[in-house]
């Protein structure tokens, strides 16, 4: 984990509990949207969660990356974090779907749970990749994590 997501991690983390908690669409959602939620509850003001780009080469499983861009006209390549996730086919091989019900209703207090460690693996797996040379800052050097 970059030192920055473990930063804002901590201090937002009760943030993005309190929007899953009240967030009806959770159970039909994908990766994607927990990434945008992510952005906007975690990583918050600076990032647009409305621009992230998906690369997915899978087809019934595989990995999706994520580029989320600073909120800036035209970032260059060193405003962007990246992050990813292996999914599966069906939901005793993906996680998102595992969590998923396909109810129309609020979650539960396990789902809520689990959603917030999907969410928390999407921010431990953020890295910044052209942090180097003239572009580097600390916030964004890897750190150590005990659980």
């Amino acid at each position: 984990m970059i030192k920055y997501c473990l930063d804002r991690w901590n201090k937002n983390q009760q943030t993005l509990r309190d929007q899953l908690e009240k967030d009806t669409s959770l159970n039909f959602c994908d990766y994607k949207y927990l990434v945008e939620l992510v952005t906007r509850y975690i990583l918050g003001h600076g990032w647009d969660a409305e621009n992230i780009t998906v690369v997915d080469d899978g087809d019934y499983q595989g990995t999706q990356l994520f580029l989320i861009p600073e909120d800036t006209y035209q970032p260059s390549e060193y405003q962007y974090l990246m992050t990813y996730v292996g999914y599966g086919s069906c939901s005793g091989c993906d996680t998102l779907q595992a969590i998923q019900d396909y109810g129309e209703k609020p979650l539960t207090p396990e789902q809520v749970t689990d959603f917030m460690s999907l969410c928390k693996d999407l921010v431990t797996n953020m890295i910044k990749p052209y942090n180097i040379g003239w572009r580097e800052t600390s916030e964004f050097e890897p750190v150590s994590v005990e659980e």
